[in-house]
Formats: structure tokens, sequence, C-alpha cells
């Protein structure tokens, strides 16, 4: 047999690429089998625009090497990511190249990745309460705790929801049921999700990770061809819906938001739509509490910043507990909802 004129292509092994994402995500690997831990430095993930841009990023370095057979997306702690970055969003203000690539590139990318560049069969692991959650629901099952509770949030802030969670709801609730958490912000919480397919099992607090890997070591004891073509024939529906309108729902966030940032510049005083550079102590206080499970209406959205307010304080004052990690912070002290 003769030599081929050129080599394969040399592409970094694990332990390179995972040295790259270590202040987003912590890498495992043991028999084929990826651990993907989402992650800000050492503790919870941040909302920020080099988040959303990572995420995307990994999923396709991981797609790359077929070493990594079978992947379980989940989140460090006890939750999903609800606390946001408040120096994360400067480049979204750099108008118009820096904004494009975040809403037009990462934001499609980070779904698109997930369903086009992955192969392999996927398992979301969700251990608790959070927002986009996109990266575990688009996997081709989806674990969560029993405290799980989710939302879609744009709206009460004044956004197009038009990053993906929208549509997934649509897509998983059915189109009124999905159109009316999408509209209204409400929470759904991890007993609807299961009855509605949003996911596959709950669980006890603490055991969704075990199960993950329950399931992607029962799925290696299948021919490695066959689950690979399993879990391609598990992603069609969702290729087939994002074909469709992934790129539309995407540009019209991306519209809208461009617009109210026009209007703001023209003048227009109600021009306001929720700065997401200081939204931890609101998220903090939304997945603490019920009130966003509870039908919304125009006074709910009007009194949330003053809710969360007074819960901060009496956080602060030692009447109750916050129990999610907010240490890692950076939003200012001083500021004001």
């Amino acid at each position: 047999m003769g030599k081929p004129m050129a080599d394969y292509v040399k592409l970094p092994e694990f332990d390179e690429y995972k040295e790259w994402f270590r202040d987003f995500a912590d890498l495992k690997r043991e028999d084929g089998i990826v651990q993907v831990t989402w992650k800000t430095l050492d503790g919870p993930m941040h909302h920020s625009g080099m988040s959303h841009r990572a995420m995307s990023q990994l999923t396709r370095w991981l797609s790359l090497d077929f070493k990594n057979e079978i992947i379980i997306y989940t989140h460090i702690g006890d939750n999903w990511m609800i606390e946001s970055d408040a120096n994360g969003w400067e480049t979204y203000s750099e108008l118009p190249t820096q904004r494009f690539q975040h809403q037009y590139f990462d934001d499609t990318n980070l779904i698109k990745n997930m369903v086009f560049d992955l192969d392999v069969p996927t398992i979301g692991a969700i251990p608790g309460p959070g927002f986009h959650w996109d990266s575990a629901m688009l996997c081709d099952i989806t674990l969560c705790s029993e405290d799980t509770k989710m939302e879609v949030p744009h709206a009460q802030g004044g956004l197009v929801p038009g990053d993906g969670m929208g549509l997934m709801c649509q897509h998983y609730f059915g189109t009124k049921r999905g159109n009316y958490y999408m509209m209204t912000s409400r929470q759904f919480t991890a007993r609807q999700m299961l009855e509605w397919g949003m996911v596959n099992e709950v669980l006890p607090k603490g055991k969704v990770l075990e199960r993950a890997w329950e399931i992607a070591r029962m799925w290696k004891t299948m021919p490695y061809e066959n689950r690979t073509i399993m879990s391609n024939l598990a992603k069609r529906p969702l290729k087939k819906l994002l074909v469709e309108d992934l790129k539309l729902h995407t540009v019209s966030e991306q519209y809208g938001s461009l617009l109210r940032v026009a209007a703001g510049d023209l003048g227009d005083e109600n021009s306001a739509q929720q700065d997401e550079k200081y939204i931890s102590r609101v998220g903090d206080w939304r997945y603490a509490t019920r009130d966003m499970e509870e039908p919304q209406t125009a006074e709910s959205w009007r009194t949330m910043p003053q809710k969360a307010a007074e819960w901060w304080k009496k956080v602060n004052a030692g009447e109750i507990e916050n129990p999610f990690i907010f240490e890692h912070s950076n939003e200012p002290e001083d500021y004001e909802f």
C-alpha cells in the first residue's frame, strides 16, 4: 500500500482545547463519554457575550474530536445559569459590527451547533432552576431535578424573545401553550416540563448527573455506528425546525433591540428595555420565590424590580437566605433596580 501525498490535518487533543475553555467549562472524558460542566471561572456560569460565544465554540470543537462518543451537558452546583456578568455585555454597545456578530452569529450558533455539528448522542442534565437552558433542551434527551423551574424572561424585560428559547417552547409545548409562556415570562416547573414533553425524567435533587451517566453507559453497550445514527434520527425534527425558523427568531430579537436603541437616540423616553448587565439579583429573586410561577399581569411586571429590591434587603439583613451563589457576582453594590 502506497503512502498518501498528504496526511490528515492534526487537530488539538482533548487536554489542549479543555484548557482553552477552562474559564467557561470543566471537561472530563471517560471511555468516550464527555461531561461538559458550564461555569464562569470557579463559580456558576454568568450570562455574558463571552459565555455565549464560548458555548458555541466549545460545541464545535467537541464535534471535531471523534474520541467524543457521547456528551453530557450540565451546570456547576445545584442550579442552572441564574447570574449575569455586569461587565460582560460591553461589546453589545459597539454598533453595528460587534452587536451584529453577537446577535446574528453567536446567538444562532449557540443553538445551531448543538444540533447540526454534534453527530453523537447527547444528554442534558439540569441540576436545578435557571435560564438560558438552550444547551440542555437541545440534547437528544433531557433530565432535570424536581426543583427545576425555567422561563423565557425576555418579554417582561421589554425584549423580543427571539434567541431560540421561545421557539423551543412552541416546539415542545405546542404553539398556543408555548406562545403563552413566551409572551408572559411566566415560569414553568419540572413537572410541567415532563408533562408537556420538554424533559424526559424528573429526578430527586442531586441525582440528575448520576442518572445521565447511567444512560450514557447504557448507550455505550450499543455498536458505535448504530448509536451515532440513532442520534441523528433523534435530531432530525429539530434540524427541520431550526432551518425554517431560527434565523427569523434571532434577527427579530436583534431588530427589535436596535429599534429601541434608535428610539432612545431620537429622544423617546419610553425606549427602555431591561439592562442585561445587572440582572443577577433580580434573577436570584425570580428563582428563589414563587412570584413568577403565577399568572402575570401588568402590575406584576411593573412591581418586579421593587419586589426584588425588598427581597434583597431581607437577604442582606439576614432575615432570609438566598439559596443561590451570589458571591462571585460583579454587580455594583450601590446599583438600584
